[in-house]
């Protein structure tokens, strides 16, 4: 499991540093035997694991950010 960063910008750079590994063990896909097939789907699981943390720094650090997920959500619960 991937820790998350204090600060956002942290948190970017982990993102942006591993997305550009990721896309280096994309070369070649067409040739790519079941091992490395395996390999890349791991490092596309773990890419979701940065950006996650990515979006939970992003809305930790926006004044908006967690009134998200309560859109459209009426202010009384019946």
């Amino acid at each position: 499991m991937i820790e998350k960063k204090e600060l956002l910008s942290e948190n970017l750079k982990d993102y942006l540093d591993y997305s550009m590994e990721v896309m280096n063990a994309l070369d070649g896909a067409p040739h790519h035997n079941q091992e490395e097939t395996k390999n890349v789907n791991d490092k596309i699981a773990t890419l979701k694991e940065y950006l996650k943390n990515l979006e939970l720094s992003y809305n930790e650090t926006s004044p908006f950010g967690n009134s998200l997920s309560n859109e459209g959500l009426s202010d009384v619960i019946l």
